[in-house]
């Protein structure tokens, strides 16, 4: 054991009151809210949500006798989240939370302090934060969380979109904003990891949460509760230090941050702890590699996009469809190779439909259908000019369609073309 100032050796009751709720509520919520071992697996959502569907019945009955809230299994989603789901769970280990510390309270009256399981739940709470905070970092620092507006995102009207989604629009469309962030997150994150730097890790950390929790609440994004929980998480970590740091910055007094430290004396336990330290390792490495992925197939498809409006439209014997559902507005191609690409479709409402589409160089045709129905193509002959527009003729609901797509620049866009400029004279 080494330790670097005595600990407190006796604790006021309501300090003991709070970290045995404290404890145990983080304990819990730990275990369903970003599995620590689902998280160093690096599993999928999808699995992570079919294994706690196994909870599902048990929801049901404490929405219909305890809660009311009007959880529907087989409509709601059992996800840890913003969800009747994710409520119900949360409450329920609140209040659980409560008559566990109540009665760890009375069989454990004559303790003095827990300084010794304050000091290895907070390096469990350390990896706890850093296995749930590096996916949502490096996916800031490789801008893939909130990736650049593609044109059929360009296009779109403010006024479709959803609060979250106009978030994630308004991140993305500043690529060096989405980095900053991530890398305060990051280096948090690890900061945590180590009992020297751990409040200075705390600090930031608080920053970069109450940002990301004020966001979440604002813009109504659905993962307030994991958010949140990831905030109670720093804070308790830091519990010992505000006290601390309240007196160097406030009281401008002389005051050690340097807390008592405990280490293990059993062999074994040592080595299992030197294997603890790999995970983080091993999910820095999973996550990049799986972003870093992504991230290039976004911007393949960023630079291989394609915008048109449509210049004419018309029946091939030069006669112009009478009905708007029929004509086509503007037209998006994105390049999936060597998969099948996505033809996105805007009638004159400017509502899209979304489609697969295929070229055959040789008969120099254009394959045009849905997901659902493969069989049926709508195929038209094509043509290029020289100047990137597109002629096509062939059929479109059953009716002979010819019309040119004249290529729009996504580049020549306002919000593409601003750039970082020291001194702006024209705002």
């Amino acid at each position: 054991m080494t330790n670097t100032l005595p600990p407190e050796t006796h604790w006021k009751p309501w300090q003991k009151m709070l970290f045995r709720y404290g404890f145990v509520f983080l304990s819990l919520m730990s275990l369903i809210a970003y599995n620590p071992l689902m998280q160093a697996l690096d599993l999928r959502w999808a699995t992570q949500t079919a294994f706690f569907g196994h909870l599902h019945g048990c929801a049901a009955w404490l929405d219909d006798h305890v809660f009311h809230l009007g959880y529907l299994p087989a409509v709601h989603a059992p996800e840890i989240s913003d969800t009747h789901f994710g409520v119900i769970l949360t409450l329920t280990i609140a209040i659980l939370s409560i008559v566990i510390a109540l009665a760890w309270s009375f069989f454990d009256k004559e303790r003095s302090n827990y300084n010794r399981l304050y000091f290895w739940f907070c390096n469990y709470l350390a990896y706890y934060i850093f296995l749930a905070m590096i996916p949502y970092a490096v996916e800031k620092i490789i801008p893939v969380q909130a990736h650049y507006p593609n044109a059929t995102e360009l296009m779109s009207r403010l006024g479709s979109f959803r609060r979250w989604e106009f978030l994630f629009l308004f991140m993305g469309a500043s690529p060096a904003y989405c980095m900053f962030c991530g890398w305060l997150e990051f280096i948090g994150s690890a900061l945590l990891l180590f009992n020297r730097t751990r409040v200075l890790g705390g600090l930031l950390m608080i920053i970069a949460l109450v940002q990301v929790v004020c966001l979440n609440i604002f813009y109504n994004n659905n993962v307030i509760l994991l958010s949140a929980m990831l905030l109670l998480c720093t804070l308790f970590i830091m519990a010992r230090a505000m006290p601390k740091l309240y007196r160097i910055l406030v009281g401008l007094q002389p005051v050690s941050l340097a807390e008592y430290r405990y280490s293990f004396t059993t062999p074994w336990k040592k080595y299992a702890l030197v294997l603890l330290c790999f995970l983080p390792v091993w999910k820095l490495y999973a996550i990049t590699t799986k972003s870093w992925k992504y991230y290039c197939t976004l911007v393949r498809e960023q630079q291989t996009q394609r915008l048109y409006t449509v210049a004419s439209f018309g029946g091939q014997n030069g006669a112009m469809p009478s009905a708007d559902s029929i004509r086509w507005k503007y037209v998006v191609l994105f390049d999936h190779h060597p998969r099948p690409g996505t033809l996105i479709k805007y009638d004159m409402q400017e509502k899209t439909e979304s489609y697969i589409y295929s070229w055959d160089t040789l008969k120099t045709t254009l394959a045009v259908y849905t997901k659902k129905d493969t069989l049926h193509k709508n195929v038209f002959t094509y043509s290029r000019s020289v100047n990137g527009n597109l002629q096509l003729k062939g059929f479109w609901q059953g009716k002979a369609i010819a019309m040119e797509l004249k290529n729009m620049p996504v580049d020549s866009m306002t919000l593409v073309k601003d750039t970082f400029l020291f001194m702006q004279e024209d705002q």
